[in-house]
């Protein structure tokens, strides 16, 4: 019998055909249901991986254990047109944020008329500006400030005087005693009421830090000056912000002072200038409030 007999015997007849046709037949059945099987196990995969990465919540920050609905709800008191900001550039708040937490905490400490300082606060670094007099315009002999921000300061008076604009400094650190002083004497001139308005209790005055500066002459012809100008404009870019806005006395507490700038670093200052409208109350009383919640986020 040739090769071409046996092939059709095979299928059509002949001995043994019907054992070899079932033996094929459960060889095909066989294969087709392992294939079935591979490709539903390969099913089953994908939608496990999808699901978890459905479930998976996605950060927003590499050093962050942060989610978007854990950000909205962190923000959740801050007015709407901030709370815009955040969602915008989630991330590069953050890393703000970071930034800021990794550095000085002394520069963004709130100080306002509900949390202050103790008498014995005292800071550690503070040096003469007398010694910079070739550098610095001051307003007299005394002044001191903490080295911290010397640097800045130095970097913004010399970028003002390069635009024809001198920033003379008035006034900078202050104990609390003189504080003391200084807010009792307006209280014998004013009343108390008033002298609250413009005028910090003893612990309760930025210039205790030793990074505050009052510019010029303080009082509102300032803002008009080129100097109230210009710091208005620029100061942010040094790591100066301006502590009390116009308009903003009954949340700060304290009625518009253009020449009155507290140092809070780089940072913290394109933090309040990009997200939180210059308000530098609203962002240091977040920064404070949330500080222990955002520490244990950290990865």
């Amino acid at each position: 019998m040739s090769f071409s007999e046996g092939r059709i015997d095979f299928f059509y007849g002949g001995d043994n055909t019907a054992v070899m046709r079932k033996f094929v037949y459960m060889i095909i059945l066989l294969t087709a249901a392992f294939t079935g099987c591979r490709q539903q196990t390969i099913e089953v995969e994908d939608a496990v991986m999808e699901a978890a990465q459905e479930e998976e919540p996605l950060l927003l920050h590499p050093s962050f254990n942060l989610t978007e609905e854990d950000l909205a709800e962190l923000c959740s008191e801050l007015p709407g047109t901030v709370r815009q900001n955040i969602e915008a550039r989630p991330q590069y708040f953050l890393q703000l944020l970071l930034d800021i937490y990794k550095g000085e905490q002394e520069l963004v400490r709130l100080v306002n008329k509900e949390q202050g300082l103790s008498s014995s606060d005292v800071p550690h670094d503070l040096v003469a500006l007398d010694d910079y007099r070739d550098r610095l315009l001051l307003s007299r002999r005394g002044h001191q400030m903490r080295s911290v921000l010397l640097p800045s300061l130095m970097a913004m008076t010399q970028a003002a005087r390069q635009e024809g604009i001198d920033l003379m400094i008035s006034s900078t650190y202050r104990s609390y005693d003189y504080q003391e002083g200084l807010y009792n004497r307006y209280v014998e001139r004013d009343g108390r009421e008033a002298a609250d308005r413009y005028s910090a209790r003893p612990g309760k005055s930025q210039h205790q830090l030793g990074t505050a500066v009052d510019f010029g002459s303080i009082d509102e012809s300032f803002a008009a000056t080129a100097a109230g100008m210009w710091l208005k404009e620029n100061a942010w870019h040094y790591g100066f912000s301006l502590s009390y806005p116009q308009g903003m006395e009954s949340y700060t507490g304290y009625m518009w002072e253009s020449w009155h700038y507290r140092y809070i670093g780089e940072d913290a200052s394109k933090l309040e200038q990009e997200f939180f409208e210059g308000i530098q109350e609203r962002m240091l009383r977040f920064i404070n409030s949330k500080g222990s919640l955002l520490e244990a986020a950290l990865i």
